[in-house]
């Protein structure tokens, strides 16, 4: 498959002296975070081919990232709040088999990156037809689609706008099938905005619950996510098997049994009655929570998820 055309290996972003923005608390955490972005893709091309480029859609620019082989199968992938699209990524280049596939990964609008910093409604629908007029933009008339976490939500409603551009559909810790509950993030993050300051073990304790095996850069990248982007507060909407009804692509959902935002038996128990075609799911009990995929390198359970999901994702099975 040809390489996507006007591909870009480095991206300079014009910042206006003046502007307002729904995504940053400032311009300096706008330089900050942006440059945190930059640091952790140089860190990934070690591992992956890397390139970018930005597209036109209705709701503004959209910057997208491609990790993987040129020649790869495109896989779309969308992922969750609070997150820099490197580091979210970063399992999955590490775990995939980017030997015969390419993640086509765009910032979301209204969240940190280099996309349009215009908030996004999911009640309007926005976030799927968005993701449609990126894939437009990319000449992707149909590709496999993962959803990770918020990113889950995102790729069920392009099921709802677009149903038939999905080929496959592998959804991991998502957003959408279960009722989220209340970890107290957002609180923190809110009381540590209020001071503009935060200290790595406050980090540290936040996410115990939802990432018991925190590492230094994760930690690092989150504490500036935290005092330099604004919080928007909105939860998923859970879909019901009206909205799902037109899917017919095949469906892989894996979940988390410790998870405390979509606990891993709910969210498969109502995926089993929302989702037509549900080819497969996998529970998993790595106590890694909500994190598990950013777990230890070692661990067996997140090498064997990894090569179920590239499995999936190219239908080898």
């Amino acid at each position: 498959m040809a390489a996507f055309p006007e591909e870009i290996t480095c991206l300079t972003v014009t910042v206006e002296q003046k502007y307002e923005s729904e995504v940053y608390r400032s311009q300096e955490g706008r330089h900050i975070l942006h440059n945190l972005y930059r640091k952790l893709l140089l860190e990934l091309e070690a591992d992956v081919q890397v390139a970018e480029r930005m597209v036109k859609t209705g709701f503004g620019d959209t910057h997208v990232m491609l990790y993987g082989h040129p020649e790869g199968m495109p896989v779309l992938v969308f992922y969750g709040e609070y997150a820099l699209n490197p580091l979210a990524v970063r399992p999955l280049v590490r775990g995939l088999d980017l030997t015969r596939m390419r993640l086509v990964v765009p910032d979301p609008v209204g969240q940190v990156g280099f996309s349009s910093e215009r908030r996004l409604s999911f009640s309007r629908e926005e976030y799927g037809e968005w993701a449609c007029q990126v894939m437009d933009a990319l000449e992707l008339p149909s590709a496999p689609v993962l959803g990770y976490s918020f990113g889950a939500g995102i790729a069920l409603q392009l099921c709802e706008t677009s149903v038939l551009r999905i080929e496959r559909l592998l959804l991991v810790v998502p957003s959408g099938l279960a009722g989220v509950s209340d970890s107290g993030i957002t609180r923190f993050i809110q009381q540590a905005q209020q001071k503009n300051v935060l200290t790595e073990e406050e980090v540290k304790k936040a996410l115990q619950p939802v990432c018991p095996f925190p590492q230094e850069d994760v930690t690092n990248a989150l504490r500036m996510l935290f005092l330099h982007a604004r919080v928007s507060g909105k939860a998923v909407k859970c879909f019901s098997r009206k909205n799902l009804r037109k899917l017919n692509a095949p469906v892989c959902v894996i979940a988390e049994k410790s998870d405390c935002l979509f606990p891993g038996e709910a969210v498969i128990g109502r995926a089993r009655k929302v989702i037509p075609y549900l080819r497969d799911s996998h529970l998993l009990a790595t106590g890694g929570s909500h994190c598990c995929l950013f777990g230890p390198d070692a661990a067996d359970e997140p090498a064997g998820c990894f090569g179920i999901m590239s499995d999936f994702i190219l239908n080898t099975i």
